[in-house]
């Protein structure tokens, strides 16, 4: 590891500008003597003399001078959020203060905090997992309150416990296969193959379950990249001010009014879509209405699923074919065919026909109005079914919400389905192999066998001060 992890690092953990309180965390073997220069407590009792979590009311320095009065928490090691010795200054919310209280801690002996570093000093020192390190970064950019419920379980360690245990299950495993190998005509193995059998099919179930909520977890924590695609007039913008409660894009009678890609977030139920509202499809002249058009099939490639939108009161035509068989052809989109207008006349049988005809190609169809809101429900309960994000789930917090944590699990389960077939046919030492591949990815998904450049990635996306 990095000397850093050796020094005492101090930053600012709150969000500068004009604030009630701010407050600066200083971490490390040193904490205690670089902060009582800077910091004096009113009783003059020595900071080291109060009790683990105790909340100090001092004042604060700057080249002797006190700059501010407030508090001063402190935290003994091991038992702080960084796992070391840890002081947390309370001061008030004004960036000329923080710096001067800063500038102090820095001439006293402490360094500047990378980024992520108090997070990651708790998880160099065992105080969290590296799923749950994730999780922290997750429950600070959270803008849903799904979201906040499912990154708290995480933080909590519910999903890390869950893998810890399913890990431990297979080392029990494993451990038999290790007697066997040794003793193979000594019958020491404390299970027997269809035993392990069993409990390997137990193992391969729970992991089954963790990749299952990966679709869900994203859903949730990140939003679904949606394209809602369409002709030109046929209710895509009102499709979005619909979904958002909003009037985010302009409504008119004039085709083509949309002419580049309106982005926008909107929560249904509890997982969240990157909404891109695209411009009208269709053959133009106009060299500006051709780029948009060019842009909405861009958005329909980078999005996982597509709100189609059919203008149920107009006849069907060629130009709806054309984007329907476009779409049909994207086999990894999740696709539901919108048909708006539900209030002004029904769909002629001709269109019924057709849409019934293509709609084995798509997810589902939908009828609303996006003008009035009629149909909004069915469509939210089409998207939720699938991402299932019920509140169970929640509460429950064995959600995989990353690519890094999913590829490992799912790394543990085909391992482990490898391990099954091979005990169809072979003896018990021949899974070993596979058994073993499955407990290193899980130590990879919870950062037990991690590399040092996996770790730096995951730190540096987290902001300074935390």
């Amino acid at each position: 590891m990095s000397d850093i992890f050796t020094s005492t690092v101090a930053a600012l953990s709150t969000a500068r500008g004009k604030a009630g309180i701010a407050v600066i965390r200083v971490t490390g073997p040193d904490c205690f003597d670089i902060v009582s220069k800077v910091f004096v407590p009113r009783s003059k009792k020595a900071l080291r003399d109060y009790p683990t979590h105790t909340a100090v009311y001092g004042d604060m320095l700057y080249e002797g001078d006190v700059v501010d009065s407030g508090l001063c928490t402190v935290f003994f090691a091991p038992n702080s959020y960084t796992g070391e010795d840890t002081a947390e200054l309370s001061c008030h919310g004004n960036d000329l203060c923080v710096s001067l209280i800063l500038s102090s801690l820095y001439a006293a002996g402490a360094v500047p905090a990378g980024a992520g570093e108090f997070t990651r000093r708790a998880f160099t020192n065992g105080r969290i997992s590296l799923s749950q390190a994730e999780a922290v970064a997750e429950l600070i950019d959270a803008q849903s309150t799904a979201a906040l419920r499912l990154s708290n379980a995480k933080v909590s360690g519910k999903l890390s416990r869950e893998m810890d245990d399913i890990s431990n299950s297979l080392t029990n495993i494993l451990a038999s296969v290790y007697a066997f190998i040794d003793y193979p005509d000594e019958d020491l193995a404390d299970m027997s193959k269809e035993e392990m059998k069993e409990a390997l099919t137990v193992a391969k179930e729970r992991l089954c379950r963790l990749c299952k909520s990966y679709n869900s977890g994203r859903a949730i924590s990140c939003g679904i990249n949606t394209a809602i695609v369409g002709l030109p007039n046929s209710g895509k913008s009102s499709l979005l001010n619909t979904l958002t409660d909003s009037d985010r894009a302009i409504v008119t009678d004039i085709a083509g009014t949309t002419r580049d890609v309106i982005t926008e977030k909107v929560t249904l139920g509890n997982i969240t879509l990157n909404l891109s509202d695209t411009a009208g499809i269709r053959q133009t002249d106009d060299a500006v209405e051709k780029i948009g058009v060019e842009r909405a099939y861009g958005a329909v490639r980078e999005s996982e699923l597509v709100l189609a939108v059919i203008d149920g009161a107009a006849p069907l035509c060629k130009e709806e074919k054309d984007i329907l068989s476009f779409l049909s052809e994207q086999k990894d989109k999740n696709v539901i065919l919108v048909v708006n207008k539900n209030d002004i006349a029904p769909v002629s049988a001709e269109k019924a026909e057709y849409l019934e005809s293509v709609s084995q190609g798509f997810f589902a169809i939908v009828s609303i109005s996006a003008k009035s809101g009629d149909g909004k429900d069915q469509l939210s309960e089409k998207i939720n079914e699938l991402y299932p994000a019920g509140d169970d789930l929640l509460s429950a917090g064995l959600v995989i919400t990353g690519a890094r944590i999913y590829a490992a699990v799912n790394g543990a389960y085909n391992a482990v389905c490898e391990g099954l077939c091979t005990l169809e046919g072979y003896t018990q030492d021949l899974a070993g192999t596979d058994i073993e591949r499955a407990i290193s990815c899980l130590s990879e998904a919870d950062g037990r066998k991690v590399t040092e450049e996996i770790v730096d990635n995951i730190f540096s996306r987290f902001c300074v001060g935390k």
